[in-house]
């Protein structure tokens, strides 16, 4: 919601009677903007978080809006052996991993892996003043040892629970993907992650907005290609 109200974005008409996401749109500059929220589970009464309800999401913004970019703006865990800090903005890089799939069948090691490419976006990044690294993607908010150890033999910068599933769709339909995220707590701290997501999420909601309207406003400045970003 900060970001819908920095750009100014209006709410519009749900995008699927059946479906909780909230779609609000406006225009910055040169481009239009159509931003999907996941809403709130009405069986649960919880936000919609995780790799179901972001394919879904993914999915639907592409058959409807046929984007020229997809952008997964959210939260993430960080690490601090890879100078990670609380509040830090990261734009994906490289390949969106999945960390928490397993699947011990032959042949399938990449599908549990994902390896998902994403848009390149350094220029992107730095008007975001954003450091850019790999994101991997899991539906758990705690980490077990065999999961850090994959972080670190990927050099993993952000643990999210989203972005890997989009890429997956923008992957398969041919749409440019990009993820930024914001960090809420480090993985590689002893503190538990529930506790400092919770402290924390707040503040770096509040930063991702304002990097993110940086980066639309930079996008909205002239028209751009994707090679541009």
């Amino acid at each position: 919601m900060p970001l819908v109200e920095r750009l100014k974005l209006t709410e519009q008409p749900a995008v699927d009677p059946n479906l909780t996401q909230r779609h609000f749109a406006g225009t910055v500059g040169t481009v239009s903007i159509d931003l999907l929220m996941n809403g709130v589970d009405p069986r649960c009464g919880t936000d919609r978080i995780g790799t179901d309800a972001a394919t879904l999401a993914g999915f639907i913004a592409i058959r409807k809006f046929a984007p020229d970019l997809v952008i997964n703006a959210g939260t993430c865990g960080g690490f601090q052996a890879r100078g990670g800090c609380v509040g830090d903005i990261y734009v994906s890089e490289g390949d969106c991993l999945f960390h928490d799939r397993h699947i011990a069948l032959p042949g399938f090691a990449l599908q549990a892996r994902g390896q998902w490419p994403v848009t390149p976006a350094k220029h992107l990044a730095a008007a975001m003043g954003a450091k850019s690294g790999i994101v991997s993607t899991g539906n758990s908010l705690d980490t077990t040892p065999e999961e850090l150890a994959f972080f670190a033999h990927y050099r993993v910068a952000a643990k999210d629970m989203e972005a890997c599933a989009i890429a997956q769709v923008c992957g398969q339909c041919g749409v440019p993907f990009i993820a930024v995220k914001a960090v809420t707590d480090l993985v590689d701290h002893p503190e538990p992650a529930s506790e400092a997501f919770l402290r924390n999420l707040r503040t770096a909601s509040a930063l991702l907005s304002e990097s993110m309207e940086r980066g639309i406003r930079w996008l909205g400045a002239h028209p751009r290609r994707v090679g541009d970003l």
